[in-house]
């Protein structure tokens, strides 16, 4: 359904004190991704769910979740404007495998999904990038006397017409955490 015009009065609920958002964030690889929700210009709710191939997986990263943020940056000409989605996070510490990820997908292509604490049981989820135009990463890392942590920046590089869906499909199958991945290996090696 195409947007439709309606008046937006003031919402009486404390819409503007922060959102809590749930520590988990969800990177899907595109090379991974079999089937996506479609959605249309106007309606930013999403039809369908997020599927993978098979054998496929999501990767679930905590982030520090007071330092997880939203952008979306308005970019283009008059008659070309559109925005690019982002999600910034912290993840605190400097394991090994969060080192590995970020050399295997610092040129890869995501679609990510972040979950909402809004007070219902599933969570409200937005859906950023797409099959087609992904979020890529930057880092930032601090290791000194005041921390020791990464802060990952997604962003598309290119501009879109849509801002961030309103998720509301089945999240993908995740891999195995780093420490059940460990165990799983020793107990095969033994």
């Amino acid at each position: 359904m195409a947007y439709k015009k309606v008046s937006i009065p003031k919402n009486n609920d404390g819409a503007g004190t922060p959102v809590i958002k749930d520590p988990t964030i969800y990177i899907v690889d595109v090379a991974d991704i079999d089937a996506e929700p479609t959605r249309e210009l106007g309606n930013t709710v999403t039809t369908g769910d997020l599927t993978l191939k098979a054998e496929a997986k999501a990767i679930a990263i905590y982030a520090t979740p007071s330092t997880i943020e939203y952008t979306e940056e308005p970019a283009g000409e008059v008659d070309g404007k559109g925005i690019m989605q982002g999600v910034t996070f912290e993840h605190p510490g400097d394991s090994v495998e969060i080192k590995n990820f970020l050399e295997a997908f610092m040129n890869r292509g995501v679609v990510i999904i972040q979950k909402e604490c809004d007070g219902t049981g599933k969570g409200r989820q937005r859906l950023f990038g797409s099959k087609c135009n992904p979020l890529y990463m930057t880092i930032e890392t601090m290791q000194n006397k005041d921390g020791h942590k990464r802060k990952f920046i997604w962003k598309q590089i290119q501009v879109s017409k849509f801002v961030a869906g309103e998720y509301g499909g089945a999240l993908p199958a995740v891999a195995p955490d780093a420490s059940a991945a460990a165990a799983a290996s020793v107990i095969e090696g033994a």
